[in-house]
């Protein structure tokens, strides 16, 4: 069976690595000059400043990525965060620990996963009003973090799978490698088994039909199944096809720092609390090849993308970082056509199509898990209706 896919960022590659794995035969159209969109690196004065995601794997070797990364057999080692995280609030940092929080707001959390159960709808911005200051910021500190959203803009129902899955998989680990040793091992399975990830080739059109063809350049291509990870807009408008209404897209900005010595000094992630920023990494403490010398990622949730958003997160970094020696190396910004994700977490609009044979993966197809473990679960939604 021909199967081809439209894009090669994570999604689309892990969809391709286990089918062509599988005997089906695979090729890839990206419209840029490498593979793995936003999810592999650019080498910059020694740093590997990533292109859209950070260097981190949500839950590690034992998550949902971790998991197909090893069924395939990548070439890839994931090292799992220890600690898992830590907390700076009004200066002073501790470890994430359950204890980190009061048994009244551990109490109100009970109340609202059975309150849920009995069909109340609340968003976690109501459901963190009432809690202490330092829990609120948290949950805001960690919702922009993991997701680039802000409490109001989530359901509280949305957040407890994902809360469940972190009790049973943990918390982050960074890929030796960076996200570029992830992308390149799943196209070096992909070209073993015969398939092919084409570069700089856009599909301009898809035409649905029993068999599904891509209208390239010069080109025609005909497929018995295609798989898009390119987000379901724009699939719809390759398809010529009205979408109706699509939900918001998460927006955020990236800051890749080098410094001259750790500050974090661990692999696991630093939450900001009360601050533009969500949080910070530091992914040379597992993998020092990532960076020249010592290397931050800092992310911030946007609203609107505005230049003064920036402007305070810059303004955050440097008064966090004060008294080091350290260097802004980048600052992306997501959002548009190349945001955070294309749909913003919670309302993601699922992996099928009207068509039976097109399926959508990535981003804006995410099963219910945090970014590319989300991801990862979207992909094997649609390997469940294909295997």
């Amino acid at each position: 069976m021909k199967v081809g896919i439209v894009g090669a960022g994570l999604g689309g590659l892990l969809a391709g690595a286990y089918l062509s794995s599988e005997g089906f035969e695979v090729e890839i159209f990206e419209k840029l000059p490498f593979a793995g969109g936003r999810f592999t690196s650019m080498n910059y004065r020694g740093y590997e400043v990533s292109t859209g995601a950070l260097h981190m794997i949500p839950h590690g070797r034992r998550g949902p990525l971790g998991r197909m990364l090893k069924e395939l057999g990548c070439d890839v080692e994931i090292v799992d965060s220890k600690p898992e995280g830590e907390i700076l609030w009004n200066g002073e940092r501790e470890m994430l620990t359950r204890k980190s929080f009061s048994w009244f707001d551990v109490l109100r959390l009970n109340i609202e996963f059975f309150m849920n159960k009995l069909g109340r709808k609340r968003t976690l911005e109501e459901f963190a009003r009432g809690l202490s200051e330092k829990s609120y910021l948290y949950v805001r500190s960690f919702l922009g973090w993991s997701f680039s959203i802000f409490p109001e803009q989530m359901m509280f129902e949305k957040i407890v799978p994902i809360f469940r899955r972190t009790e049973v998989y943990g918390g982050p680990g960074v890929p030796v490698g960076g996200c570029k040793a992830v992308t390149e091992s799943l196209v070096e399975i992909i070209e073993s088994s015969s398939g092919r990830v084409h570069l700089r080739k856009e599909v301009k059109a898809i035409k649905s039909g029993e068999k599904a063809k891509f209208i390239l350049e010069k080109e025609k291509k005909e497929y018995d199944l295609v798989i898009s990870d390119v987000g379901h807009r724009i699939t719809s408008e390759l398809l010529g096809e009205e979408l109706g209404n699509h939900p918001s897209e998460s927006r955020g900005v990236k800051y890749t720092i080098a410094i001259d010595e750790p500050f974090i000094g661990h692999t696991g992630v630093l939450f900001v609390l009360g601050k533009n920023i969500a949080g910070m990494n530091e992914v040379t403490n597992a993998d020092e090849n990532l960076g020249r010398k010592h290397m931050l990622q800092v992310h911030q949730p946007l609203r609107n993308g505005s230049r003064e958003e920036i402007i305070q997160g810059l303004r955050d970094i440097r008064e966090i970082l004060r008294g080091y020696s350290f260097e802004v190396l980048a600052v992306q910004s997501y959002r548009g056509d190349w945001p955070v994700n294309r749909v913003m977490a919670g309302m993601d609009m699922g992996n099928r199509t009207r068509h039976d044979n097109i399926f959508v993966v990535g981003d804006g197809a995410k099963g219910e898990d945090i970014e590319v473990d989300g991801i990862a679960l979207g992909v094997e939604n649609v390997l469940e209706a294909l295997l």
